[in-house]
């Protein structure tokens, strides 16, 4: 019974040393108080936001008339990137679109772009 008992210490106790010195290694590596830098979001300039415009506007053309795999699951994607890069448009030229930050309906995508149009943007 006795040399059961040191062959199963024999086995376990080398597992248990390293994990000892991995969580060891680990929290002087990682201390749990450390400060992270969260990222700033860089605002891209106003000609690099025309042409993600004007090529998610293409694609947007191509999608709608596609009988491709996941048809749907593109256009809407392709949407919600539309959108996104339309609300940096609006905060890049400081113009206030008035809508929450959601999925817009196509009236109200229309709206913000009609408001683009009118602070000089041309995509």
């Amino acid at each position: 019974m006795w040399r059961l008992v040191e062959y199963a210490a024999a086995c376990v106790a080398p597992a248990v040393i390293l994990l000892a010195c991995d969580k060891a290694v680990r929290a002087w590596i990682e201390p749990k108080h450390a400060v992270r830098d969260t990222p700033v979001p860089v605002s891209r300039d106003i000609a690099r936001l025309s042409s993600d415009l004007t090529r998610l506007y293409a694609e947007l053309d191509v999608l709608r008339t596609s009988k491709a795999a996941a048809r749907v699951h593109r256009l809407r994607a392709t949407t919600l990137a539309y959108d996104d890069v339309l609300e940096s448009c609006c905060a890049a030229l400081q113009v206030d679109d008035g809508l929450s930050p959601r999925e817009w309906s196509s009236v109200e995508r229309l709206e913000v772009e009609a408001t683009l149009e009118d602070a000089g943007l041309r995509w």
